[in-house]
């Protein structure tokens, strides 16, 4: 018997020799390995599973602060594709929503009225809008705006519309199916708008008041400026005003609030109110600077307001940092991505002791010196100043397209998206586990009835084809007996029986899968269900996270837990026909060792 593999010292080698197909030509391509046979490496001794301890109240104590989120699994890493840290040599973090966390509701509401005011100053909208109120629960991450019907949806990672909303009315899905069933949603339209980031919140809350607030108008008859449609071939002219004006007024507004400076200097000059202190921030930073990693700051923030905001996040935090600076060897604002990744615009040097936003240098920038503050800039430069390579580099921020699709697609960067609301996604699924099993279980129960009726009608087929084809029957089978064709018959009765029963059934489950469905996804958002999924499916925002992001977690103190040379391991990817399969091998493993079926050979 040949054996291939070799075990080190210390190992002992269990299992067969490879083996030989049964084939005629039996080759080296015909080498294959029954997975029962394979060598396999074990210890010599078993290992006990580690077990671990906590300190002492006393030592909590001493601590301070709230150390319970430490073993919280809202606050983990997750990952979709393999990262070891032990390979990153620099780690970059934006700013925004990343290392600067907002409270959610006095920033939300901040720009909600801010962009009121700029709506009433500079777009001449009712004044008494200001009436409208603000609600934080109303919107979630990824919903996408139809400029032309005014509604706002939200879709699967197929594309599919399964919600939607008139302003702040459900839309019912015939209505739905009229609008969308027979149309492609295609993102790239300028028809849809995504809301993808957390400052898009109020903007998307302002939008389906003002949706209302007209619609209302609408209907009395009153005046509808600045929204009237002036042009016979708007695509608005089925909801009876310009929702596609009315988006594009309210983007404008919320962008030039943040462009003009009056929400920053808001929020700087009353700081506390607006942004959390996360203790765990400066340790995180530290752990990472030990290890030997090189850190860097880009954001798209300008000098004066990143300068405030960081002072508060990390002046005098550790003593081994006289200031924020000194966490990190580069710092880079005004990146302006998703530009960043794909043009060439050059690094410039600021002068950060003139007033505002610092003066540009002359200078060409050739190096990225530590201690200084460069603005704009493009990958291509940073990597070639740096010395690093693109796999190098673990990027962190909260930006599915300006921070997470556009480094994916033009650099080899590894990403970690944050996405804030994970920690109210993960303690909705733990508070309602029972329900959730539950649905799973309904889930399961229906693909079980549904495949066990295919495998029935497959076995009817043959039964039907043998009654109305009495000569047909597998070679070296007889013709049937008068008792055969008698039994035959009661069979395909039953089965026809069973099968119409089974249908009634998959229906029934089907009602209790949607009744139980929408009854759980309306306690994580009572208009728009969860966030990462819609129905059994992910939603579009939760294929995002999926697809483009390594890695993705609430905050990125949360790496804090982690070492910084950790392997974080994807789980195993399984298709739909995987459960199947391991759904019948566990099956079969239980008949294998009652007797009731021969093992695989």
């Amino acid at each position: 018997m040949l054996r291939l593999t070799t075990a080190p010292p210390g190992y002992l080698v269990w299992g067969k020799a490879l083996r030989w197909n049964d084939c005629p030509d039996a080759g080296p391509c015909c080498l294959s390995q029954d997975p029962r046979q394979q060598e396999t490496l074990l210890p010599k001794e078993p290992m006990n599973k580690p077990t671990f301890s906590g300190p002492n109240e006393a030592l909590l104590r001493k601590m301070g602060g709230d150390t319970k989120h430490l073993l919280d699994p809202a606050r983990g890493v997750y990952t979709n594709r393999d990262l070891n840290l032990q390979t990153i040599s620099h780690i970059g973090f934006d700013m925004d929503y990343t290392l600067a966390i907002y409270k959610k509701l006095p920033m939300e509401q901040l720009q909600y009225d801010l962009t009121v005011e700029r709506l009433i100053n500079a777009h001449h909208y009712p004044e008494s809008i200001r009436e409208l109120q603000y609600d934080p629960s109303f919107i979630i991450r990824g919903l996408l705006v139809d400029k032309h019907t005014g509604h706002l949806i939200k879709i699967n990672s197929h594309n599919q519309v399964w919600r939607a909303s008139f302003g702040r009315r459900q839309v019912l899905i015939e209505d739905i199916q009229a609008h969308y069933q027979n149309e492609k949603i295609r993102l790239g339209d300028p028809r849809y708008a995504s809301l993808d980031t957390l400052f898009a919140m109020p903007e998307a809350c302002l939008f389906a008041n003002l949706v209302d607030f007209f619609q209302d108008r609408l209907l009395r008859g009153s005046n509808l400026k600045p929204l009237q449609i002036t042009k016979s071939d708007s695509p608005c002219q089925a909801v009876g005003f310009d929702t596609e004006k009315l988006f594009n007024d309210v983007r404008e507004s919320i962008d030039a609030i943040h462009r003009d400076g009056s929400l920053k200097a808001i929020i700087t000059a009353d700081i506390t109110t607006y942004i959390e202190d996360d203790p765990d921030l400066p340790l995180m930073l530290h752990k990472f600077r030990s290890s030997g990693k090189k850190l860097f700051l880009m954001t798209n923030s300008y000098w004066a307001y990143t300068r405030e905001v960081m002072k508060y996040l990390l002046d005098n935090k550790l003593q081994a940092y006289p200031d924020w600076q000194s966490y990190f060897d580069t710092v880079i604002v005004g990146s302006k991505k998703p530009a960043f990744f794909s043009d060439r615009r050059p690094f410039l040097q600021l002068d950060t002791t003139a007033p505002g936003d610092g003066t540009p240098l002359e200078e060409t920038v050739t190096q990225l010196e530590r201690g200084q503050i460069y603005q704009g800039g493009n990958i291509r430069d940073f990597e070639d100043m740096t010395g690093i390579q693109g796999t190098e580099v673990l990027y962190v921020g909260d930006h599915i397209y300006g921070d997470i699709l556009r480094s994916k697609k033009d650099s080899l960067w590894r990403t970690c998206l944050i996405v804030e609301e994970l920690e109210q996604e993960i303690h909705g699924v733990l508070r309602w586990a029972f329900d959730v099993e539950k649905l799973s279980a309904l889930d399961s129960e229906r693909q079980e009835t549904d495949s066990a009726i295919g495998r029935h009608r497959a076995l009817l087929a043959r039964m039907e084809n043998l009654s109305t084809n009495p000569d047909f029957n597998q070679k070296g089978s007889t013709a049937l007996t008068q008792e055969e064709t008698e039994e035959l018959a009661k069979t395909i009765k039953n089965f026809n029986f069973e099968i119409d029963h089974a249908k009634r059934y998959l229906k029934y489950l089907d009602r209790m899968l949607a009744t139980h469905t929408d009854e759980l996804e309306r306690r994580f958002n009572p208009y728009w269900g969860r966030l990462l999924k819609e129905h059994n499916e992910l939603s579009r925002f939760g294929a995002q996270v999926a697809w483009y992001a390594c890695t993705y977690t609430s905050r990125a103190s949360n790496f804090l837990r982690f070492s910084p040379v950790h392997r974080f391991k994807a789980t195993r990817d399984t298709m739909n026909h995987d459960a199947f399969l391991s759904e019948t091998l566990s099956m079969r493993q239980v008949r294998q060792s009652s007797g009731t079926i021969p093992p695989l050979m």
